[in-house]
């Protein structure tokens, strides 16, 4: 299928980044190659803005805006304010706060691109190595009863989570968006902040259609966007659900970017 693509937003970690800070050469040449061709090149990742935006300066695309915290945010890397911006409500961020202080649960709360946690464990300095993003010990989350934050994390083992993850997707259906970004985390965001919303309201504040566009991913909270773009690819290491739901998967995982892209556009 011939597509003629205008804007390509590709997620960081597991996709376009590996080991937390490594981007393969070969990637970041067939991303300057799509620059070049006049293609808009985004991110869009779970991460905060703050740390996306660290990437975005490294690969040359700090003029475009990038898609943060799952779908919840799209902003320019270096504004003041988000264009868009999709927090979790109130009444839910205060259940999910007692509902993980009930279960023990470490949690991360994103409040006004900063991260805070009740105290730093090791899943605070394993956020912090991962994502350069600072977690600040303020003891009780329950502090920021009435606040609006643009995301919650829980983190524990793999095995824990992968438990865990569908209890609680069914535990606030209807309510909150549940997603899954790395093997460690569960995520809590507003319904309405996906990846594919984020995409979808881009392309069209760019004034692209999405039927010119193109998504590249590997974990659940990228299906949305693979599934909403003209074009979806999906790692080859990633979960049946997304590589199903994906028009390609690639055959590389450090360089599957690259074989997308050369691939579609025909470099």
């Amino acid at each position: 299928m011939a597509v003629d693509i205008k804007l390509i937003a590709t997620d960081l970690d597991g996709t376009l980044v590996h080991d937390s800070t490594e981007v393969s050469e070969v990637n970041v040449a067939a991303l300057q190659a799509a620059l070049d061709r006049g293609i808009t090149v985004c991110i869009a990742t779970g991460r905060s803005h703050r740390s996306a935006a660290q990437f975005a300066r490294r690969l040359g695309i700090e003029d475009s805006l990038i898609i943060s915290y799952n779908g919840a945010m799209v902003r320019g890397c270096d504004d003041e304010a988000p264009l868009y911006h999709v927090p979790l409500p109130p009444p839910q961020a205060i259940a999910i706060v007692r509902h993980s202080i009930a279960g023990r649960r470490y949690l991360h709360y994103f409040l006004n691109d900063t991260l805070y946690v009740t105290h730093v464990s090791r899943w605070g300095r394993l956020y912090l190595r991962r994502t350069g993003d600072v977690p600040l010990p303020v003891g009780d989350l329950r502090k920021f009863d009435g606040e609006a934050p643009t995301k919650l994390l829980i983190a524990d083992e793999a095995e824990t989570i992968a438990r865990t993850l569908p209890e609680e997707q069914q535990r606030w259906s209807g309510q909150v968006y549940v997603t899954h970004s790395l093997p460690e985390y569960i995520e809590y965001l507003n319904l309405g902040a996906t990846k594919g919303a984020a995409l979808a309201w881009l392309a069209d504040h760019l004034g692209v259609g999405l039927e010119h566009t193109m998504a590249l991913g590997d974990q659940l909270n990228d299906l949305p966007m693979i599934q909403q773009a003209a074009i979806g690819v999906a790692m080859p290491d990633a979960c049946e659900q997304v590589r199903a739901g994906a028009d390609y998967v690639a055959t590389s995982a450090r360089e599957g970017v690259a074989e997308a892209i050369s691939h579609y556009l025909e470099l």
